[in-house]
């Protein structure tokens, strides 16, 4: 009877476990591709940051689980502009149309936590929902006026 049993509950196992798990994609395949037109410009309240909304993961195939976008930003030294000053994460934009017919192509965030007369860089990853993020976006710069 144990051995029945035994039978039994590997059976089960072995039924359950079949079908597909998951995606057989390598984790490095499974990434948004990464942005590459991202532009700012320096406005009177701040800086706008304009980039489009990527469509396919590293190998091609459709993007189906993008979440958000993280927006990052580092000052640079007006008199050091090579100094090595890491980038700090400064938002986070969500996507909220992905279960409509129309989504948006393109997005944009103004940045109004900025200081005259200071130099800025930004880059901008796409994040999918298990938090995984794209490689960085190309890099901008823009240096603020005297307003």
């Amino acid at each position: 009877m144990k051995r029945l049993f035994a039978i039994v509950t590997m059976l089960v196992a072995l039924v359950s476990a079949c079908g597909k798990a998951g995606d057989p994609r390598a984790p490095e395949l499974a990434a948004p591709r990464t942005i590459t037109n991202l532009t700012a410009r320096s406005e009177p309240k701040g800086v706008a940051l304009i980039w489009s909304r990527p469509t396919e993961y590293v190998d091609g195939s459709a993007l189906k689980d993008l979440a958000s976008f993280v927006i990052f930003r580092k000052e640079v030294s007006a008199t050091c502009p090579d100094c090595p000053v890491p980038y700090r994460q400064l938002t986070t934009v969500g996507v909220e149309d992905r279960e409509k017919f129309v989504q948006k192509k393109q997005y944009r965030y103004d940045d109004e936590e900025v200081r005259p007369k200071a130099i800025y860089r930004y880059r901008v990853s796409s994040q999918l929902f298990d938090g995984s993020l794209s490689a960085p976006s190309n890099e901008v710069e823009v240096a603020r006026g005297d307003k």
